[in-house]
């Protein structure tokens, strides 16, 4: 199995301790960066002299476990929502996140683990073993040298016959179903359906597959893969349980392995029983709500490297240091809990990382790339440490005369031209939406983006429009299905001509999408309303707006607006206090789109006077948002 004697490497003392145990969460940050270990044990115990295990008993791996799930399903919202077009979210710190969103949200995900429970038990006729408390699931121990390695499972079924290990992850399928490689001109999927309605391999079904097949499973067969990342925890768990039966001398039955995953092609039809949606009357259906992926054969491919990484980890335990190492993700579902200790040395403000698309590198004279990473090593750390004759992108340019000079870079010939195109009067929307990983209301499927809320302010001419009198709102204060009526009153307030605005205007166009087809009769008007919104976010940052090309304004690259204090980013929040800085969110009750969520997920957990002092705080805080945008346009006319 594993020879101790390569654990003593490296030169440096080991340090003293009892039987340490890892649990996968562990394992998985442990491989990731060299230094978790010793970090980790500063944080738990500061300057003591601490071991990894922190407890005689599993209390501190099942907490830990339990939180890791929950950050799991964080950076799983996060995925959800991550603005496609100017791909920003939120920066969070990840060192005991308590997220009152991820709060609200968890009754949906717990919900999701025990329905692939019943929906395992139901699919191969046999009682299985789960829950969503890590106290209560599965567990096997196996020890490797001076180590207990733990495994915690979502969901075990073991027969006379079989055992099956299944993972519960809050993804959807539609991540397995898009992933296609092409051979002689052809596109195949790689994962395929079985005739039980099981998602596996092209390879494990025994059908034809080539070279490009093998070039993608390589791709997936890497933790760092969107795909990967899921295999490489089961085949943890995997490894946990086989070294267990092979270690203790166990004939074993033969093992499968899943991941249950949301179906996205599951569409909800409204039926409810007991006033919640009724899943479970689906579950002999083709597309149910879960769908199960058979990755048995991928997780034992992903097994032939897995040993490494053991005898990696082991070895970052014994010899634990908190040497230099590249540094981790800033930001997104790949950001360390670490983060901000590993980056204490990096500027908050101006770094190299101000520089828009700087993960794609930067060239010097030569043709020599260097990525961030190589920059910080050569103690280029801020923006403008960067040769300016290396910044091929007109962008980061721009950003560098910005800087350099103090003064903001505006095209305002281009802006001019584009405001000179908005027809009167302006609706300028703004909506709020509740994305549960469940749906909840007919015609939904996971994650879809439920309206539960819009803003509308009314500019009748340019700068003519009261903040109160030419706001319009409609709010869903309960959970019942409010869609109709809040799509019917948004049709009535717009009228058939002039511009409507929105702030990322990709979302609120798809919304309506979804609500044209879910309201056929207000098919018509959405559409029209669709084909003349326009996106304010394009004034400032650039890029080539569908509208432009029926407005006549000629494509252009670069931005049309950059000042230092955005700092890389078109975020409203950004934008807002350069060219508007008396109006400020930190004055209101709801801050932002996240505490807006958190309010209406708690509507029916209120009382009377709860109720009404947030009913107030999410209608200030979405009439807020609209009105900057009345605000910033007022602005930006007095500039040009």
């Amino acid at each position: 199995m594993y020879n101790k004697s390569n654990r003593r490497l490296g030169g440096k003392s080991k340090m003293k301790h009892t039987l340490n145990k890892i649990s996968k969460t562990r394992f998985i940050r442990g491989i990731n960066c060299p230094r978790f270990f010793p970090l980790f044990e500063i944080y738990k115990r500061g300057s003591k002299d601490a071991t990894v295990s922190f407890t005689d008993d599993l209390s501190d791996l099942m907490t830990e476990e339990n939180e890791a799930k929950k950050q799991a399903l964080f950076e799983q919202m996060i995925e959800y929502e991550t603005d496609e077009e100017t791909d920003e979210t939120e920066e969070v710190d990840l060192i005991n996140v308590e997220n009152k969103k991820l709060e609200v949200m968890l009754p949906y995900f717990n919900k999701m683990e025990e329905i692939s429970a019943k929906y395992v038990q139901h699919k191969f006729n046999a009682p299985v073993v789960a829950s969503t408390e890590t106290r209560d699931q599965k567990r096997f121990e196996a020890t490797i040298g001076d180590y207990s390695f733990y495994s915690f499972l979502d969901i075990y079924q073991e027969t006379d016959d079989i055992i099956r290990v299944i993972e519960a992850k809050a993804t959807t399928s539609s991540k397995f179903m898009d992933l296609t490689f092409t051979e002689d001109k052809e596109k195949f999927n790689f994962f395929e359906l079985t005739p039980e309605g099981i998602l596996m391999s092209r390879e494990d079904l025994g059908l034809p597959v080539g070279e490009k097949y093998f070039k993608k499973k390589q791709a997936i067969l890497k933790r760092t893969n969107p795909i990967g990342g899921y295999l490489y925890d089961i085949t943890y768990q995997r490894y946990v349980i086989e070294h267990f039966f092979k270690s203790n001398n166990i004939e074993t039955k033969p093992m499968k392995y899943y991941l249950a995953i949301l179906n996205h092609k599951y569409i909800f039809d409204g039926v409810y029983k007991d006033g919640q949606p009724d899943y479970y009357k689906d579950m002999d259906k083709e597309n149910f709500l879960i769908r199960l992926v058979d990755v048995t054969d991928l997780t034992g491919n992903f097994l032939e490297s897995f040993e490494a990484d053991v005898e990696e980890v082991i070895h970052r335990l014994d010899h634990m240091t908190l040497v230099p190492f590249p540094l981790c993700p800033r930001k997104g579902k790949n950001k360390c809990m670490f983060h901000d200790i590993c980056y204490k040395d990096i500027p908050k403000k101006d770094s190299i990382f101000t520089y828009i698309g700087n993960h794609n590198g930067f060239t010097d004279e030569k043709g020599e790339k260097y990525k961030p990473e190589d920059l910080i090593k050569m103690n280029m750390k801020m923006a403008l440490d960067v040769p300016y004759s290396w910044l091929t992108r007109e962008n980061n340019q721009i950003q560098y005369e910005v800087l350099s000079s103090g003064k903001p870079y505006m095209d305002k010939p281009r802006i001019k031209a584009i405001l000179g195109k908005l027809e009167y009067p302006l609706y300028h929307l703004d909506f709020e939406t509740f994305g549960s990983p469940l749906p909840r209301f007919k015609g939904e499927k996971a994650y879809d983006q439920s309206v539960f809320q819009f803003n509308l302010h009314i500019e009748h001419a340019p700068g003519v429009s009261d903040k109160d009198l030419d706001s319009y709102v409609y709010l869903a204060t309960d959970h019942l299905d409010q869609r109709y009526q809040l799509t019917k009153y948004l049709c009535d307030l717009i009228g058939p001509k002039g511009t409507v605005v929105a702030w990322n205007d990709s979302f609120e166009k798809t919304r309506m999408k979804e609500l044209a087809k879910l309201f056929p009769e207000f098919s018509d008007k959405l559409n029209d309303i669709i084909s003349r919104t326009f996106d304010l976010w394009y004034v400032f940052k650039g890029s080539h707006h569908k509208l432009y090309d029926k407005w006549g304004i000629p494509e252009k690259k670069g931005f049309n607006y950059y000042h230092e204090a955005l700092q890389g980013s078109f975020s409203i929040k950004k934008v807002l206090p350069i060219f508007v800085p008396d109006l400020s969110y930190s004055n209101l009750d709801v801050k932002n789109g996240d505490e807006a969520v958190v309010v209406y997920g708690n509507f029916p957990k209120m009382n009377k006077q709860e109720f009404e002092f947030n009913k107030r705080g999410l209608i200030e805080y979405c009439k807020q948002d609209t009105w900057a945008m009345v605000e910033l346009l007022k602005s930006l006319r007095e500039i040009i």
